[in-house]
């Protein structure tokens, strides 16, 4: 008679694409795992993974035992957590965003979630990392990098201003003939005054300046700092110029504490993506999760 646990420890695999993996997901040693996947294999009478150097890959007949019972463990999972008073935990939903997103945008939206939430804060290309090795379970992804294990749903898009102090004086005719398509003398402008940026490649002005100007910037930034909330504050009080994502400046800039120095004719947007793996596409959680991003 096969054990449920063996099936659980299958599952978590399958997530994992590793037995470490799933021994951390599962809270057990990773020679406990082992013995559970071979003596679901022994019972089936075939392999269920073929093992790599790096990552355990499904066989044909892994996926379809998962797509078997992967609703059926996760349903008794469910109803496990909610019996017994006092013994009710709500599942564990673990997500990565970018921390300024987060703060600003998602943490409004997800209070009425059923679960434990577990955020993680970083670049997108670790926390897409992070999803594939199953140390996640979602991502919110400022790019859509290719994957085949993964599946990435589009939130909507983020979109970049050019801000500065209020006591800056900038030259209207300058910014007015950048806008009938005479750049060149408000950019000479715009490289001499002193920047702002979040890393030291320019990350974010360097988009802008792409797209607005057709090349990349050649000045160096004044200031250096990796958080997008302080930047913002130090514009505010006069350290110099930035491009920061619309959402993060509204109230400064209603309030009378930032000013949007240029609009360029094409607003500079980046798409944002809701990413889990494709495995997990019908989880409870991520459904949930799915539609409350895209309802709001």
């Amino acid at each position: 008679m096969v054990d449920l646990e063996w099936y659980r420890s299958f599952i978590a695999i399958y997530r994992a694409g590793t037995v470490s993996g799933a021994a951390r997901a599962l809270l057990l040693t990773q020679p406990a795992v082992t013995q559970h996947l071979a003596a679901l294999e022994a019972a089936v009478g075939e392999p269920l993974f073929l093992r790599a150097s790096r990552r355990m890959i499904p066989t044909a007949r892994g996926k379809e035992l998962y797509n078997q019972v992967v609703q059926a463990i996760e349903t008794l999972e469910q109803v496990s957590q909610t019996l017994g008073a006092g013994q009710q935990r709500p599942p564990l939903l673990r997500c990565g965003a970018p921390r300024e997103y987060f703060q600003e945008r998602l943490l409004p939206r997800l209070l009425s979630l059923p679960y434990r939430l577990w955020f993680q804060f970083g670049e997108t290309a670790d926390l897409i990392n992070d999803l594939e090795h199953g140390r996640l379970e979602a991502v919110v992804a400022t790019q859509q990098l290719a994957s085949r294990d993964l599946e990435f749903v589009h939130l909507g898009d983020e979109h970049f201003i050019l801000v500065g102090p209020t006591s800056l004086a900038v030259p209207e005719q300058l910014s007015a003939a950048a806008t009938a398509g005479e750049r060149a003398p408000f950019e000479e402008w715009l490289a001499r005054q002193r920047w702002i940026s979040y890393g030291p490649e320019l990350p974010i002005i360097r988009r802008f300046w792409l797209q607005s100007f057709e090349h990349r910037p050649t000045f160096q930034a004044a200031l250096v700092l990796p958080d997008l909330h302080a930047i913002r504050r130090a514009v505010e009080q006069g350290y110099g110029l930035s491009v920061l994502p619309d959402y993060l400046c509204h109230s400064s800039l209603e309030e009378g504490r930032l000013r949007q120095l240029w609009e360029p004719a094409q607003p500079v947007a980046n798409e944002l993506w809701l990413a889990y793996r494709r495995i997990d596409r019908n989880d409870a959680r991520i459904r949930a999760l799915k539609r409350v991003l895209l309802s709001s």
